[in-house]
């Protein structure tokens, strides 16, 4: 029986996705902690697993060109 240690156990916190890594597994690279500031400046944290985190890219994306778009009128 192989017994591998050091393994991190991974759960999406969008989709629930999870994964068993070993630290040095290059599937681990696919996790990525994001943060985020609501409105009212309260910061949130998540782990997103690869598909996940594509899609916030977009979502991101799509954030930031809004943003530059607001701060670029002057009412």
């Amino acid at each position: 029986m192989a017994k591998t240690d050091n393994i991190t156990h991974y759960v999406c916190d969008r989709c629930a996705a999870d994964a068993y890594l070993a630290a040095n597994s290059a599937a681990s690279a696919d996790w990525r902690e994001v943060e985020r500031y609501d409105q009212y400046g309260s910061r949130a944290s998540r782990l997103l697993c690869k598909a996940c985190t594509d899609a916030y890219k977009q979502l991101a994306a799509k954030q930031d060109a809004e943003f530059q778009q607001f701060m670029a009128k002057k009412e």
